[in-house]
This record gives C-alpha cells, structure tokens and sequence, in this order.
C-alpha cells in the first residue's frame, strides 16, 4: 500500500522466518506461521525429540535481504513438541535490538547472547559462529539468497514505495531511528570481540579434544599390546602343559600295555597249574 503523505516513505513489508542449525548448518527453514503452529502444538518436529536447538527468528525484505535476526533456543521434549513452557517475544526483541553487521541491505538489527540489552532473554538466546567451516550469518545468508521460503521479490507496489534514491536511508531510518555513529561502532566492535572470543574458545576445545583422544590411542595401543604379550604368555604355557600332559598319557598307555602283558603271563601260569592240578590227584 502507498503511503498518502507523498512526503513520507513507507518501510517494505517484511518477510517472518524460522530457521533450525544443525552441527553442519541450516537443517531446516519455515516461515512464521508454519513456526506458530509447531509453538502451539499443532505439528511435531520429531527429528529434534528431547533436543535444545539452535534457531534464528528473521526478518526478510522482498529484496532477500536480512533486515533482523534473533538467535534463540527451542526446547523439543521426547514426542518432538516444543516445551510449553517456552516464551520469547520474537518481534518485540527484533524490533529493540542493536545493530548488526552488514548482510548486504545494510546492518541489521541483531539480539543474540551477550547483544542484547535485556537481561532476562540472555538464558534462551546463542551466539552465531561458525559450523560445517562456515560463519552462521554466511549460512543464514545462502539459504536467504536461494530463497527455500518462496518469498516474493519486488512488485508493482512495492517498487512505487522504495523507488527512490534514498531507499537505504529511509529503510534504517523506519526500523532503527536516529543512532550516533561511535555507539555502531562500539557495538560492532563488541559484536567482532565477542565472535573472536568463540573463535579462540572452538580453537582451544578442538585443541583439547585432540589431546585427549591422542591420550585415548595411546592408551588403547599400549592395551592392545599387553593384551598380546599376555596371549603369547598364554599359548607358550598352554602348549608346556600341553606337552606334559601327553607325555604323561604316553606313560599312563605304556604302564597299562605293561599290567596287561603281565595279566596275560599270570592267566596262562593259572591255567598251567589248573590243568595239572587233577592229575597230581589221581
């Protein structure tokens, strides 16, 4: 709709969105209402059963162009609802949050852990780095710029509202108001400290991990190797008794063959002695 104030430039309408990171990126997007009915329980999400997720709450203009973003957590239970008891004011915290990086339309509006000037959202909120060897932004970026959602590009009204000139300028005047140029660059400045912290943060982790699962191999050679000596010390005793008690059976057979050899000689003498015994009586 155009405005009926010539002089007054209206702000695009903006596109609302949902997408859910993974460990290698985006996994999943969905515009807001498809978002509402899973907070209201209408749909499921079973692949992320009993998980806390990682998502981001945008705000797109129909130039594909991020114009806010709300990294949040979602609490899924093991049906793959959401936790009913979850709460967060998605656009009222877009709409108060600070200033961001450049996306490509200009610097956004930004809330995520440790940018945010309201404490109590700071427990269901993240912060973005980076995954799958890319930035978050840069995959929330992509997935924008191929447009999944189908959000619609420009249009007849839409060119007679951001026509002119001054389009950028009048875009963060309608969504962000007056704001000095030293506080976006403290706030930028803290937002690129607080990313290079995790940067260093990941480094060390992976570092650590490495460690330990090196102390892990090292571990499991040495067990493989005792394992072998303890089951060549085996076979080398089993293969002596082994040896002793055949020779014990080769002695038990010869003692038996030698009993019965003299059985036989003691059968044959009583047999003498039987067959001469009448005889003598006579």
């Amino acid at each position: 709709m155009i405005s009926s104030d010539p002089g007054k430039i209206q702000k695009p309408l903006l596109t609302e969105a949902v997408m859910f990171f993974s460990e290698q990126g985006i996994s999943r997007e969905m515009l807001y209402p498809e978002f509402e009915a899973l907070l209201d329980g209408l749909v499921t999400a079973p692949d992320f059963a009993d998980e806390t997720v990682e998502a981001v709450f945008l705000q797109i203009n129909h130039r594909l162009h991020v114009r806010a973003a709300v990294f949040f957590t979602l609490d899924f239970d093991m049906d793959g609802y959401v936790n009913r008891l979850w709460n967060l004011p998605l656009r009222n915290i877009a709409e108060k949050a600070g200033r961001g990086p450049d996306m490509g339309g200009g610097p956004i509006r930004l809330a995520c852990l440790g940018f945010c000037a309201n404490r109590n959202y700071l427990p269901h909120l993240w912060k973005p780095g980076q995954r799958g060897g890319k930035a978050d932004l840069a995959w929330i970026k992509q997935a924008v710029t191929r447009n999944g959602l189908g959000i619609l590009g420009e249009d007849e009204e839409a060119k007679a509202v951001l026509a002119a000139d001054n389009l950028q300028v009048a875009a963060e005047d309608a969504w962000y108001g007056a704001a000095s140029a030293p506080a976006e660059g403290v706030a930028r400045e803290t937002l690129l400290a607080d990313m290079d912290k995790l940067r260093k943060a990941h480094a060390g982790e992976v570092a650590e991990y490495l460690r330990q699962i090196g102390e892990l191999q090292a571990r499991l050679r040495q067990q493989e190797q005792d394992y072998r000596q303890q089951l060549d010390m085996l076979k080398g005793e089993h293969a002596e008794h082994l040896t002793i008690a055949q020779g014990e059976l080769l002695d038990i057979k010869r003692e038996l063959a030698e009993q019965q050899r003299v059985n036989g000689l003691l059968r044959r003498e009583l047999m003498k002695l039987q067959s001469r015994t009448p005889t003598n009586m006579g």
